[in-house]
């Protein structure tokens, strides 16, 4: 056994203010690169799974600069049909595919239908399958950019860059909904994760996503300010109204479902969706929760309510945009004491 290294994530850090120069946080560029060929307006996506992203959460998202990532759980065709709808409307979307062997032809069938980017996703993406699948569609693909994922530390970044990969997300068991960690130990604290794929990033020139843990606009100037270009979420959008589902109701109360994709309810609608490609006992062992989480309104509401807030925590840093963060960023870490000091406390509700 090596030697135990120490990780931090978002509650453990603050960013130090900063001299700033910026007079209004309306003049901070949010624009980002998704990867090296694309940018987008603003730094946030919305997570692959089936209870946060479809076709009328990507539409919207598009519309005000972020991105949605297409889960990739619906049969090819399925997925195909509904990614293609939202490019036939002039709008970008980033399909997701897996790297079982028939998980080929969906990549085939996405990049007919138009896709430039993809995500190549699996839990643990450092591993020989998922790099020999990216060297394969990238050699057969050139001109497509792929994002792969998911990662957690430097070597892992630098291996999926050297595979062929255009970004790299990062992020090994942190979301909300997430309980990989538990159930196999393995993992890394988000912030330092993304430190260290950020090594890799500045030695590639390509960018990294940071996936999970964000719980709120702080968490997302934590991630771009570690190294990130983009900040990646599902918990983040969970429970707005272009989520895929039906609204609940529970004791006159309005929810809607947000589940974690290898959740035992995911699990066993993906089996249904696409039984060739998993065994009966894929819907046995889960590494993910299910909650419902309360009808929060639109997705342009709460897009610009973050948007504030990060703008904000770059002039913080006197930075005008990411690469400015990337730059002049400076953390502290902090103890338990000031992460309880940083909630508001002993006030009365009215």
């Amino acid at each position: 056994m090596s030697e135990i290294s120490y990780g931090l994530t978002f509650n453990d850090v603050l960013l130090i203010p900063q001299y700033s120069q910026i007079p209004s946080r309306s003049q901070v560029s949010l624009k980002t690169n998704l990867t090296p060929k694309v940018t987008i307006n603003l730094p946030l996506a919305a997570a692959n799974m089936d209870t946060v992203v479809g076709q009328d959460l990507a539409v919207a998202i598009a519309k005000v600069g972020g991105v949605a990532f297409y889960p990739r759980f619906a049969t090819p065709d399925i997925q195909v049909k509904e990614v293609k709808a939202i490019f036939d409307q002039g709008l970008f979307t980033v399909p997701s595919v897996g790297i079982k062997y028939g998980e080929l032809e969906r990549f085939d069938l996405l990049v007919r239908s138009g896709a430039t980017v993809i995500l190549v996703d699996v839990a643990h993406a450092h591993q020989k399958n998922c790099l020999d699948f990216i060297k394969f569609v990238k050699k057969k693909y050139p001109k497509v950019e792929v994002i792969a994922g998911a990662a957690a530390t430097y070597q892992a970044t630098k291996d999926l860059f050297k595979a062929g990969a255009d970004a790299v997300k990062v992020g090994v068991g942190p979301g909300s909904a997430c309980t990989t960690r538990i159930m196999t130990g393995s993992g890394m604290p988000q912030l330092t994760a993304i430190m260290e794929a950020a090594k890799a990033s500045k030695e590639f020139s390509r960018p990294i996503l940071a996936d999970g843990g964000l719980k709120n606009s702080g968490d997302v100037v934590k991630a771009l300010a570690a190294g990130a270009s983009c900040a990646m979420s599902g918990n983040l959008f969970a429970g707005c109204l272009e989520t895929p589902g039906e609204i609940i109701v529970k004791d006159n109360q309005k929810y809607k479902n947000y589940n974690g994709s290898a959740s035992a309810t995911e699990k066993q609608h993906q089996f249904a969706q696409n039984p060739q490609e998993k065994t009966a006992d894929y819907v046995k062992y889960v590494e993910g929760l299910e909650r419902l989480v309360p009808l929060r309104g639109s997705i342009v509401e709460i897009v610009e309510q973050l948007e504030k807030g990060i703008r904000s925590g770059f002039t913080y840093s006197g930075a005008l945009n990411i690469d400015e963060l990337h730059r002049r960023a400076q953390f502290i870490q902090v103890t338990s004491s000031v992460i309880y000091e940083n909630q508001h406390r002993d006030l009365t509700r009215l």
